[in-house]
């Protein structure tokens, strides 16, 4: 499969190359997407700039968060699950692989359904700002039956990259 990926910590000009890598095959309780989208964090570009390190195995393909098909099942997921348009997050988290290629495997946990009426592009913006909004709604406990005012702003950019 087509991916990108770095070999040494820098800015994306000097260390992103793009090339063919191993095609995943999901393990026991994972699912592969076929990626149609991958969304970029602010903790994907300080990892690969080193600004925040954490331990890699080189060579990384980055990114946390994107969107897809789900193409294939591992032991113990549902073949149902073939198919269906999904989101994804944390699948560069404490992995090399994450969603800046064709594929991705990751556990089913981190593979969430995207409605019908939701493209792709706004499927791969969920993950970890979707996540860490939740977190922070309800760090302090349950909040049902309170109002709670949820403010974001959502930016798409077109790179004109494509697989």
């Amino acid at each position: 499969m087509r991916a990108a990926s770095y070999s040494e910590f820098g800015s994306a000009q000097d260390v992103l190359k793009l090339g063919e890598v191993e095609t995943p095959v999901p393990d026991e309780g994972c699912v592969r997407v076929r990626l149609a989208t991958s969304g970029v964090n602010p903790s994907d570009t300080k990892q690969r700039g080193a600004v925040v390190k954490r331990p890699v195995k080189f060579p990384v393909i980055p990114h946390s968060d994107g969107a897809g098909i789900i193409d294939e099942v591992g032991p113990g997921v549902p073949e149902s699950r073939i198919g269906e348009r999904v989101w994804v997050y944390n699948a560069q988290f404490m992995r090399s692989n994450g969603t800046s290629a064709q594929y991705v495997s990751l556990p089913n946990d981190c593979v969430v359904k995207l409605p019908d009426n939701t493209d792709f592009a706004a499927g791969a913006c969920f993950g970890i700002p979707a996540v860490t909004a939740y977190r922070a709604v309800t760090l302090f406990g349950p909040i049902e039956g309170l109002t709670v005012l949820v403010q974001a702003q959502l930016v798409i950019l077109q790179s004109g990259l494509t697989f």
